[in-house]
């Protein structure tokens, strides 16, 4: 079993690294007074994250045309809480192919839109949630500094603090100061 799962991750890594990024996708640069339609990848598995998340969406959706975000529940089935509303979708492990490619109308309609912005708020690593983000058409992708992939325009370190909190800080700090061209 453990053979097969590290076949499995392998094969995902290497479909990542030979994903064209750039067909796809026109890069620009944002920030949150900027962006009209905005998106968030996160860790739905834990409710708190849930709360986190949306706390931010109410904050940054103000005059914005789409605030989204879509969570990943790290489980077979999703709960109460992981039922889709208005501007929260998600998917779970029962949406993923045999090496770990999210698949489905809500994983479809996620990759053909066009955001000015995509948040990563992922804190490990997680291969459905790296490959939505690789493979979303977003403008400009912000996210936590990985070793593993380099998937972002801007990347944050939260070296000093890992926790939902700091890089939600973080990122809006620079969201908010940086200047698009």
């Amino acid at each position: 079993m453990k053979l097969l799962t590290d076949i499995k991750c392998w094969f995902g890594e290497w479909k990542l690294k030979h994903f064209d990024l750039e067909s796809n996708r026109k890069r620009a640069v944002f920030n949150l007074k900027t962006a009209n339609r905005i998106t968030i990848l996160f860790n739905a598995t834990e409710p708190e994250n849930i709360q986190k998340v949306n706390e931010l969406v109410k904050t940054i959706s103000i005059g914005k045309k789409i605030v989204s975000a879509m969570g990943f529940v790290n489980e077979q089935n999703i709960s109460f809480e992981h039922m889709s509303t208005l501007h929260f979708d998600y998917f779970s492990n029962k949406d993923l192919n045999w090496y770990g490619k999210p698949q489905g109308m809500v994983i479809d309609n996620f990759i053909k839109e066009d955001y000015d912005i995509l948040i990563d708020l992922t804190l490990t690593k997680s291969y459905p949630l790296t490959y939505m983000a690789v493979a979303s058409p977003a403008k400009f992708k912000v996210g936590r500094c990985r070793a593993d992939i380099s998937v972002f325009d801007l990347s944050i370190d939260i070296t000093k603090d890992q926790s939902l909190d700091a890089l939600i800080k973080e990122i809006t700090h620079y969201l908010n100061r940086i200047e698009p061209i």
